[in-house]
């Protein structure tokens, strides 16, 4: 009964959202993209964890297997979480209603005060260019359009015009949808389909169908990041974007898969056939992971401050030149990080049931920290932490989260909680660690 008390939070989450988009329409539309990419983190990161078992062949994750499939299945209701965003992308998208045209006009503009100005401090981004919330020409509430750096932006945004375009954009999430319905499905449907039929050429479709899609699917996370988060700056480029979206969904899935099954496992539900030696290798993975995570974003951040492009820097200016913001960023590095790691560092904490239940929730929380830290900052620029509204964020993460995962607990009244069905669940039934 677990999708009941999931349905409520989620009506109350609407509710909630509702009235923000009534009363701070500007606001609703990034709190809700907030909340929109912390569902589909984790859907990506459950995918991931499945194709990645059909790929290697594994037969110790068969019984833990299903949790993460539990959380697949929810793909069919992220086209319909999508579609609220569809009346927010005017206010969202600084490109959405930009004027591509004058592509040589724009570029003349902005090499002509560049030249006169005769600074290399700023042509090597130099001091005066990282000075402060002023970079790009941006003061807080004021766009110099005829500053250097907004000419060059202006120039850059035109030679994007192509991509930035409406039909473009449609085109690409109507083929991401598609991508991730076929993968999600798929991976859902044989799996259940073989547990009725006990059909082993359901593992070798699997196996087969992996392949591509993991190809399809890295391409198609990495796309979505760019087009919905990415370019809420559509100046800032960065290619490690991508790797940490990923990185993200991957860590947000294990801890899923870990605190789902022990909840599974305190109610009874599943006994030994998830057992200390499944949740010592979903420790290593989770932790494994966040490493992972904190090296790609730390490596971003290196080397966009060692390099000090004005149009790369200006994605740690906007979090950084408040302190509220600083504190934040800060915030993030010692929970998401340093916390975590010293928790599960160890063997024993993660063959302890309560120590690693406790790191997967933890992580879980600050994965809802991330994501407001990644949208959040593009609701009035430069200005601090607009704790004010921040019940909007709630109800938007509310409503979200409780839609998504009313669906997915709905599921598991109808189908075995274990992949009965799979030819290696012996293996995965005698699984031990050496």
């Amino acid at each position: 009964g677990a999708w009941k008390m999931s349905a409520v939070i989620a009506a109350i989450g609407i509710a909630v959202a509702g009235a923000g988009f009534a009363l701070q329409s500007e606001r609703f539309g990034f709190s809700y993209l907030y909340a929109f990419t912390v569902v589909l983190t984790l859907w990506l990161g459950s995918v991931f964890f499945c194709l990645i078992q059909h790929l290697t062949g594994a037969g110790w994750s068969v019984t833990v297997r299903r949790a993460s499939e539990f959380f697949v299945s929810g793909v069919v209701v992220l086209p319909f979480l999508f579609l609220p965003l569809l009346t927010q992308l005017d206010k969202l998208y600084p490109w959405w209603n930009e004027d591509h045209s004058g592509v040589a006009q724009a570029q003349e503009h902005a090499q002509a005060p560049a030249a006169q100005a005769g600074a290399p401090e700023e042509a090597h981004g130099g001091h005066d260019t990282h000075a402060g919330p002023g970079h790009h020409g941006r003061q807080p509430g004021v766009i110099d359009h005829h500053a250097p750096h907004h000419q060059l932006e202006s120039a850059l945004l035109a030679k994007k015009g192509a991509f930035l375009s409406h039909g473009f954009f449609f085109i690409r999430a109507l083929l991401y949808f598609g991508i991730w319905l076929w993968i999600g499905t798929r991976l859902f449907g044989y799996s259940v389909a073989q547990d009725a039929t006990g059909d082993k050429q359901y593992t070798v479709k699997l196996g087969r169908f992996s392949a591509p899609a993991t190809f399809l699917y890295a391409l198609s996370l990495t796309f979505a990041g760019f087009d919905w988060v990415m370019s809420l700056e559509p100046g800032w480029y960065s290619t490690m974007f991508g790797v940490r979206f990923f990185a993200t969904g991957a860590v947000t899935s294990f801890a899923c898969i870990i605190a789902l099954t022990l909840g599974w496992k305190k109610a009874g539900l599943v006994g030994e056939e998830i057992n200390t030696e499944h949740y010592h290798d979903l420790g290593k993975l989770m932790f494994g992971f966040l490493i992972f995570w904190a090296y790609v974003t730390f490596s971003e951040f290196m080397l966009i401050w060692y390099a000090a492009i004005p149009e790369e820097t200006i994605y740690f200016h906007r979090r950084w030149d408040d302190s509220s913001w600083r504190m934040l960023s800060v915030a993030i590095v010692v929970l998401k990080f340093i916390v975590p790691f010293y928790v599960t560092l160890s063997r024993n904490a993660k063959r302890n049931n309560g120590v690693i239940g406790f790191a997967a929730l933890w992580l879980l929380a600050t994965h809802l920290i991330e994501g407001y830290y990644a949208v959040m900052p593009y609701y009035q620029p430069w200005q601090p932490i607009q704790w004010g509204g921040v019940w909007i964020e709630i109800g938007c993460v509310m409503a979200t989260v409780g839609v998504y995962l009313t669906y997915v607990l709905r599921k598991m009244n109808n189908h075995s909680l274990i992949a009965v069905g799979d030819p290696r669940l012996s293996r995965s039934l005698n699984f031990q660690n050496q």
